[in-house]
């Protein structure tokens, strides 16, 4: 295909399918900023990726439009990997036979070739790891280019090019490419340098069994060169096994004895994690993150071992790490509502659930810990992790349990239980209460936390999506509580 053996995008006019999307539209917006006359549709487009579309001049439909695309004239479709078969505007794409690319293609031939590829994958902490590798990397001065799926204000745009020769940070993603192409996306990284930071399972939709996910990161480690290196999470046994499939060497990091670069906590405040890390009998170095965890604390370990392969000493490191700023939506304290302080969190698998609760006591010691969860990925909707789900949210004071997203796409043996959750939490001694269904629960969910929630306490917000509005709900509310007392 001509657009992707082309040395530059200057001129080309594509139209991304499902441009709403944080990776989709960074990509599309990184493409424009290149010269490519972009243009794109999706169901429902909002802020910050309809703010930034807008002020960069990029037109978009807001829904699915076979008239937009064709009016368009594209020279090619960017198809995601959200986008099949029966879609208006993909099979308006399809009838018209325009080339379809997939974005990790795009990202292939027009971002990762002639640069070293820096591919941060695993279950968990894509987003924080890479974010941090590419501030230190900026930081120090190293010609690097990333892409993010989140957004990271300390770094500008999810999706940066760097020069022909540099840096190449990027998330790589287990999940399928395109409805044409059903391997990994992270399969068409061909890493330089590779992070695993965890293997569970996860993407129900996608994967049938753990082992079918554990596969997927065996084909990925067989694409390190030996020039490489793999940089594995020590404490995880199953991680550990895979990168020994490959002929790259590997460096096991983490927080347990196996690991050749081993993290503890030295101090924790509300504000900064001090950690140090012993290399063997060695004590390498003493960092400040102003982030809390103990997965934190690994995934800035991983950072570490990645920038000190590239060459950077460690005074330069540790200065870049202190004033690292994490990404939206990574325990970000959003307002406070009613005297209690609302943190925002991605967490939506048992794993990352537990360990979100485990850093919200680390930095509130003694206070009351609220969850309020939405059951809404592929995985998290399903029965898979009934039981797993009540060992992590049993670390909360009290539970409030969301609507299961679309829940009328499973039958009841197959559904997230809420009811049960519920009793099994009641077991524990942990009360947790329900939200009604309803098309507009979000306000259920406001009442019953204002219900629930007392001054001083702090209240998780737990999901992978919209959680009915709830953000928006309670800092609103908070902001015209905190203008009515000025």
């Amino acid at each position: 295909m001509a657009i992707l053996t082309s040395s530059t995008l200057k001129g080309n006019r594509l139209y991304f399918l499902g441009i709403g999307g944080i990776a989709m539209g960074s990509v599309a917006l990184a493409c424009h900023h290149d010269g490519a006359i972009v243009s794109g549709c999706d169901s429902g487009i909002y802020p910050p990726m309809s703010t930034m579309l807008d002020r960069s001049g990029i037109a978009f439909a807001e829904h699915y439009s076979q008239e937009h695309l064709l009016a368009f004239q594209p020279d090619a479709v960017i198809v995601g990997n959200a986008i099949s078969r029966g879609n208006p505007a993909l099979e308006a794409a399809l009838d018209a036979n325009l080339p379809l690319i997939s974005m990790p293609e795009l990202l292939r031939w027009h971002f990762l070739q002639h640069r070293t590829r820096i591919v941060i994958s695993g279950t968990h902490g894509k987003t924080t790891t890479t974010s941090m590798i590419a501030w230190i990397l900026r930081s120090c001065g190293l010609p690097t280019g990333h892409l993010i799926g989140g957004a990271v204000d300390q770094l500008g745009a999810s999706c940066v090019r760097a020069p022909v020769g540099g840096l190449f940070v990027l998330e790589g993603d287990e999940y399928d490419t395109a409805f044409f192409d059903k391997r990994s996306k992270f399969l068409h990284t061909m890493p330089h340098v590779l992070v695993i930071t965890s293997i569970e399972y996860d993407h129900a939709d996608i994967f049938p069994t753990f082992e079918s996910v554990r596969g997927a990161f065996e084909q990925l480690v067989r694409l390190v060169p030996r020039s490489g290196l793999i940089v594995a999470a020590g404490d995880d046994p199953g991680v550990c096994s895979v990168a020994e499939r490959s002929l790259a060497p590997v460096l096991r990091y983490g927080m347990g004895a196996g690991s050749q670069l081993r993290a503890s906590i030295v101090e924790c405040n509300e504000e900064r994690t001090t950690f140090a890390i012993e290399e063997g009998t060695t004590h390498y170095g003493t960092f400040t993150l102003r982030m809390h965890g103990a997965h934190n604390v690994r995934n800035a370990t991983a950072a570490i071992a990645v920038a000190r392969h590239l060459g950077l000493d460690r005074t330069s490191i540790a200065e870049a790490l202190e004033t690292f700023e994490p990404p939206k939506r990574r325990f970000e304290i959003l307002c406070t509502w009613h005297g209690a302080t609302v943190v925002d969190d991605f967490a939506h698998h048992p794993t990352a659930i537990k360990a979100t609760l485990d850093a919200a006591r680390l930095r509130f010691p003694n206070r009351r810990v609220v969850v309020c969860f939405e059951p809404r990925s592929n995985t998290s909707v399903r029965s898979i992790f009934q039981r797993e789900f009540a060992d992590a949210l049993a670390g909360a004071d009290v539970v409030v349990l969301c609507p299961v997203y679309r829940a009328e796409r499973y039958a009841p043996p197959e559904r997230l239980d809420r009811e049960r959750l519920q009793r099994d939490l009641h077991a524990r001694s942990v009360p947790c209460i329900v939200v009604p269904d309803s098309n507009n629960w979000g306000d259920a969910a406001r009442a019953i936390l204002s219900d629930t929630v007392q001054r001083n306490d702090v209240l998780l917000l737990l999901s992978n999506g919209n959680i009915g509005g709830l953000r928006q709900l309670l800092c609103t509310e908070a902001a015209s509580l905190t203008a009515a007392r000025a």
